[in-house]
């Protein structure tokens, strides 16, 4: 068994070792928030969207050299109207006029009022203003989703959270009165994020949108939750070499 545990130990730190080397240039070079945006004015369901897309696989490189990743794409969540809800292990959301849908709320103009962006997928998160957050029980350092439907004729709609100071980001968009399609991700490496909010609009009033793919970082195993995992293999190893052992 110690010799298994020893193979099984020696795996793991040869695999892990140089991504946590990246990590640490990472960590060298990203002492701030970065930000990944991309905006595709008048796309709608299926339609290409080149610059959101290009911010999405952007981001998605930068967080994977900070952890591995989790998306949530409400498919399994109940239709209509909610305050708070879990989505994930560790993951709940609390909204103000928030639901879920599985159709555009405007289905003559989709990019007006935001819809489904989930490749095979249907349902959103749908919002009339108000706000949505996000709450990690496990703290991420990494945050992406795709907005569709923004207008910033009359609204200003921000991504806002707290990395030790409050941290806003601006979510692009036209301010023609068209609708657009866009993608709003972030990188904070060091920093324990417990929630994030999404405000579509000001007191005044606000933009109707639809969010959807939500990518957050996924929890790793800390060191003494792996090594009883790595004694778990072992032992479960050692029983079925006895089981063969025994049906002889």
């Amino acid at each position: 068994m110690r010799t298994f545990i020893h193979f099984l130990s020696a795996r793991i730190t040869r695999r892990f070792v140089p991504a946590i080397f990246l990590l640490g240039i990472s960590l060298t070079a990203s002492a701030n928030v970065v930000t990944f945006t991309g905006s595709d004015v008048g796309a709608g369901p299926g339609d290409p969207h080149p610059n959101s897309a290009a911010a999405a696989a952007n981001f998605a490189a930068a967080a994977a050299l900070i952890g591995p990743s989790s998306t949530l794409t409400f498919e399994s969540a109940p239709l209509g109207v909610f305050t708070s809800m879990t989505v994930a292990p560790g993951v709940t959301v609390s909204g103000v006029n928030t639901r879920i849908l599985n159709s555009p709320e405007f289905p003559p103009n989709p990019p007006l009022g935001g819809f489904n962006t989930t490749p095979g997928g249907s349902q959103f998160v749908d919002m009339s203003g108000g706000s949505l957050t996000f709450n990690f029980a496990n703290p991420t350092q990494f945050f992406g989703v795709y907005l569709s439907g923004i207008q910033l004729f009359f609204f200003a709609d921000v991504v806002t959270f707290s990395d030790g100071t409050t941290q806003t980001i601006n979510i692009p968009g036209t301010t023609d009165g068209s609708g657009s399609l866009d993608f709003v991700g972030f990188t904070d490496v060091g920093k324990s994020i417990s929630s994030v909010t999404i405000t579509p609009g000001t007191a005044q009033g606000g933009d109707f949108i639809g969010v959807d793919d939500v990518v957050y970082q996924t929890p790793v195993p800390e060191p003494s939750s792996l090594a009883l995992m790595l004694t778990g293999f072992a032992g479960l190893g050692t029983a079925y070499r006895r089981a063969r052992a025994a049906r002889g």
